[in-house]
């Protein structure tokens, strides 16, 4: 097949003055543009890069297609921003991996992610947001609580200070936040335990595969560590997998993320991020239907406890979006 592929390289976002040093932390390296690329052309495809949502649109607009997009493209601007690609290749007719524009815009807002959640009764911890300093006096939730920035991935704007124990320090992290990065800022009750992730592909119905847990500084019983954003390529943070865990909790989890998964529309492709309480009750942090696909992420790991090379792992992501078009298929 002829596989179009969008995607924001970071090589073509050098850091403009006043941006925060995260600012395009979820763009990917060219490293991973070609592992990814690499992996297509294994299954016999021809892979013809295209880049960014404008380039997509000039390509499209020309009258160009493709069978099919594979689509990791973040975007740039703006809360909607991930659902722009999505959004130009519906416009076009133009088939593509991934899912839609409403689960992009929807998983990118943490809070309104999270309202959705617990609307299909998915555990998640209690949580306030907080639009401005004036919002700080009325937020009601437990400390230790987080603070977070609602609209951003790849743990951007996340630190030591983001757990906070009390309204000083509370008013303090997020007055910082709200000053460097003008978005809605999500508190959300801090939940002391273990991390997991859990990567999900296809649709109708979705497979979970193995969980995998987050250990940091060596250790699995994290208390109040957290991935920051400056461990996002760190050492410190290692993944287990499978995760050694009780076959009940593992259970648990992997039913938390499923029906989060499903419950957010989402399709082909997904991680959910868990955290699980001291008392063994796991809670679901976000969803990122646009994961990190690239070596350095938790895909190859998963790939190889299922018995999969990575190449193969992300054939089978562009597989389950070429079974949703019967057109492509037939």
């Amino acid at each position: 097949m002829n596989v179009g592929f969008t995607y924001n390289a970071a090589k073509d976002y050098p850091p403009q003055p006043g941006d925060q040093p995260d600012r395009y932390a979820e763009f990917d390296k060219e490293e991973t543009l070609q592992e990814i690329a690499g992996a297509i052309r294994e299954g016999g495809h021809e892979v013809v890069r295209i880049g960014d949502g404008r380039r997509l649109a000039e390509r499209l607009t020309a009258g160009e297609r493709w069978d099919i997009v594979f689509n990791i493209a973040e975007g740039v601007w703006g809360r909607n921003r991930e659902s722009q690609v999505p959004a130009l290749c519906e416009l076009y007719d133009q088939p593509y991996t991934g899912s839609d524009g409403l689960t992009l815009a929807l998983t990118l807002d943490k809070v309104a992610a999270k309202k959705y959640v617990l609307w299909h009764k998915v555990a998640t911890p209690g949580f306030a947001v907080v639009d401005g300093p004036g919002d700080l006096k009325s937020v009601r939730v437990k400390f230790p609580a987080i603070v977070k920035l609602s609209l951003e991935g790849t743990s951007k704007g996340l630190s030591a200070a983001s757990v906070v124990h009390n309204r000083a320090e509370l008013a303090r992290q997020a007055e910082q936040l709200l000053a460097a990065y003008h978005q809605p800022l999500l508190v959300e009750e801090f939940v002391r335990g273990t991390e997991f992730t859990v990567a999900v592909v296809g649709h109708s119905p979705p497979e979970t595969l193995p969980t995998v847990q987050v250990t940091i500084l060596g250790k699995t019983d994290l208390g109040e560590e957290i991935y920051t954003h400056d461990r996002v390529e760190s050492s410190e943070v290692q993944y287990v997998c499978p995760a050694k865990i009780p076959a009940k909790l593992n259970r648990a989890i992997q039913s938390l993320a499923f029906n989060a998964y499903r419950a957010l529309g989402c399709r082909d492709v997904g991680r959910i991020d868990v955290r699980v309480s001291e008392r063994g009750t796991p809670y679901f942090l976000e969803c990122n239907p646009l994961p990190n696909l690239g070596r350095i992420d938790v895909f190859p790991l998963v790939a190889r406890a299922i018995g999969l090379t990575y190449n193969r792992l992300i054939l089978k992501i562009l597989n389950a979006g070429i079974r949703r078009y019967p057109s492509i298929t037939q």
